[in-house]
């Protein structure tokens, strides 16, 4: 009797795991698998960017403690990421790759989130292909494999939504507070989170006005959840708001620096983001342009379909474009929030056609020759699906191996590290996107051995600055801050400095023709001491 009590509970299980888990999910799963292997491959090879190492040396700053100096020099950014990265650096170890590992991660969470809240909108199939065209997002691919905050912010904003969905569709408060509280932590990823409350009210007004009053009754709830989790940090952070952070914050969140602002006027206002989320940079496309103009073309499936998912995620679109239209600072990251929805337009539109086409062969009073045709047009179709699946894929591919260069500043700043004195410091000569301060400093105390000044020249980088070099000052800076090693980039010979006429190597003579620089000498081979298998390398220089 016993017996067969568990073989019935074995057998209800297994027709409960059976609904469940449907071929749908285990193809997403494997999807999943083949994404996540792809995207670690080679993972730390990559040069750190110049937005990466403010994560780096912010989790560095936070596993070890030293909570004043992260207010005072990285508390720009909301925590979220750099507490998130401090903790894989305690259980893994302090590294580029763990670091980047955190974007994996949450790159991952993405793809389950748009999944599910496709799913939910439109059924199982729409949610693989959804999930599938946002994984081979060029934009998506290259995110997760940096430092940075967008796949974090991807996951936050994405999940807000789809518990805030629930909660227009069902009506349960739970799912109100759920998304509150995703709300408030992707607040703490990253500020602009705030557009997400700009979508819920204007879904709000648009989608619920034969029952405005109750929905608007309940909106203390969402709002409790979000302080319950914004709250805290305020309070630890006040006295930094209090010195003018939140005023810095505003400033470049509407201008930006002189830089920034040049790159956001490159195209019109209003048709920014249309340009700027394809083709932003020669060879560079955040979204394919084939899966661009499929997402476009599903955005109007929508406008014409007009059910409540559609007009959702309409709003959602349309909230976010408007916004960032509107602020000043212009760049294809900060409208990351809609390329979930493209995924899920552009895989509306597919099945559409496919449904359609599907109907048609089965209709029975179509004649044998239009059926042909139909079938021609079928594979013509799956064709061109495919093709634009693989070029996403290719300029994904080829996005990632351009940036595949490494510059070794953790084996040269390890190199000098074991040859400094207690108080000598170390130059970074004509920083740039690839190669600062910051970096060194960030491999120097990675393992808390050493503790010393690490400072740049000019303080500006040279490939958004225009270079201003002066010999005689940076000797006597070098005399001031008692240096001893010089880091000097060898950039493309042939190629000046942005809007200069200098190059790397006169820099370099200029160094030695002064005679107080010296090329350091390895101590075994008695040759120059360099880093890097092959050009770009960094040169290691003596001060004296």
């Amino acid at each position: 009797m016993r017996g067969l009590k568990i073989k019935l509970k074995l057998k209800s299980f297994s027709a409960w795991l059976e609904n469940k888990i449907t071929k749908w999910h285990i193809a997403f799963l494997i999807f999943i698998l083949v994404f996540t292997v792809l995207v670690m491959i080679e993972l730390a090879y990559m040069g750190i960017q110049w937005d990466e190492i403010t994560h780096l040396n912010g989790g560095s700053l936070l596993l070890r403690g030293e909570y004043q100096e992260y207010f005072a020099s990285y508390a720009f950014y909301p925590p979220i990421f750099d507490l998130t990265t401090a903790s894989l650096f305690g259980i893994i170890g302090i590294s580029v790759f763990t670091a980047r590992l955190v974007s994996v991660i949450f790159a991952i969470l993405s793809l389950i989130i748009v999944f599910e809240i496709s799913n939910k909108m439109y059924g199982q199939k729409t949610a693989l292909i959804s999930a599938i065209l946002f994984g081979v997002m060029p934009g998506f691919v290259w995110l997760s494999r940096v430092a940075m905050i967008e796949t974090m912010l991807v996951f936050f904003f994405t999940t807000s939504m789809y518990f805030f969905f629930n909660w227009m569709s069902f009506h349960k408060n739970n799912d109100l507070i759920l998304s509150g509280l995703m709300l408030g932590v992707g607040f703490l990823v990253k500020y602009q989170m705030i557009i997400a409350g700009l979508i819920m009210l204007t879904s709000i007004f648009i989608l619920s006005r034969d029952y405005l009053k109750t929905k608007l009754s309940r909106i203390p709830l969402l709002l409790l959840a979000v302080a319950l989790v914004v709250i805290p940090w305020i309070f630890v952070s006040y006295q930094i708001y209090a010195s003018g952070m939140l005023d810095q914050w505003i400033y470049a969140i509407g201008i930006g620096n002189p830089e920034k602002s040049l790159y956001s006027v490159r195209f019109p206002m209003p048709i920014f983001y249309f340009i700027e989320m394809t083709w932003p940079y020669e060879n560079v496309h955040p979204i394919s342009l084939f899966l661009y103009l499929i997402g476009l073309g599903g955005l109007g499936l929508f406008s014409l379909r007009r059910k409540f998912e559609d007009k959702f995620l309409l709003i959602w679109f349309g909230v976010v474009f408007t916004f960032f239209t509107i602020i000043a600072n212009k760049h294809w990251r900060y409208v990351i929030p809609l390329f979930p929805v493209l995924a899920i337009s552009a895989s509306n539109l597919i099945i559409s056609i496919y449904s359609r086409i599907q109907k048609s062969l089965k209709a029975s009073q179509i004649n044998r020759r239009n059926k042909q045709g139909i079938k021609i047009v079928a594979i013509i179709f799956a064709l061109l699906m495919a093709v634009s699946v693989f070029l996403s894929c290719l300029d994904a591919y080829s996005w990632v191996e351009k940036d595949q260069i490494q510059v070794q500043v953790g084996e040269a700043t390890n190199y000098v590290a074991n040859r400094l004195g207690y108080d000598e410091s170390i130059v970074v000569l004509v920083p740039f996107n690839l190669f600062s301060q910051d970096m060194v400093k960030f491999f120097l105390e990675a393992k808390e051995t050493k503790n010393n000044t690490v400072w740049q020249y000019p303080e500006l980088p040279v490939d958004t600055y225009t270079l201003d070099f002066n010999i005689t000052k940076f000797i006597d800076l070098c005399e001031d801050r008692k240096t001893k090693f010089v880091f000097l980039y060898e950039h493309a010979e042939a190629i000046p400095f942005f809007n200069s006429t200098l190059k790397w190597s006169e820099i370099q003579a200029q160094l030695f023709e002064s005679g107080r620089f010296s090329t350091a000498l390895d101590d075994i081979t008695n040759k120059t001491v360099y880093f890097g298998v092959k050009t770009p390398r960094i040169f290691v220089s003596l001060f004296s």
